[in-house]
């Protein structure tokens, strides 16, 4: 039943289900270095904050491993924007660009709101 469900959707939807399957258990299994490696194309916008090397406190660690855990929904929303983007633009490297701009904003999103309630 599942590999029906599985080729009945899109390529680019299909890989944003197992990305999302994936990128959950890495942010679990990699114990907070998904999450850590999230900040640093981020990083720019939060020039405010001390970097992730002064972080100190019992916090830094379960946000560093929710982060990566949770950025894996990016997948999922960048899966549902270019499925429908996908109707109205034709070109592959826009979708793309999209897709990846997406999952960039959304490790941002989790940043701002992991480091505006812990600093």
């Amino acid at each position: 039943m599942m590999i029906e469900f599985m080729k009945s959707i899109w390529s680019n939807d299909r890989f944003s289900v197992i990305a999302f399957f994936v990128t959950a258990v890495l942010g679990l299994i990699s114990m907070g270095l998904l999450g850590g490696l999230l900040y640093y194309p981020v990083s720019f916008l939060f020039r405010n904050y001390p970097t992730l090397n002064d972080w100190r406190g019992d916090w830094v660690w379960p946000a560093t491993i929710s982060v990566g855990m949770f950025w894996s929904l990016g997948f999922v929303f960048g899966g549902i924007a270019t499925h429908y983007l996908g109707k109205v633009i034709e070109s592959k490297i826009l979708l793309y660009g999209i897709y990846a701009f997406i999952l960039w904003a959304w490790a941002a999103i989790m940043w701002y709101l992991v480091l505006k309630n812990n600093m």
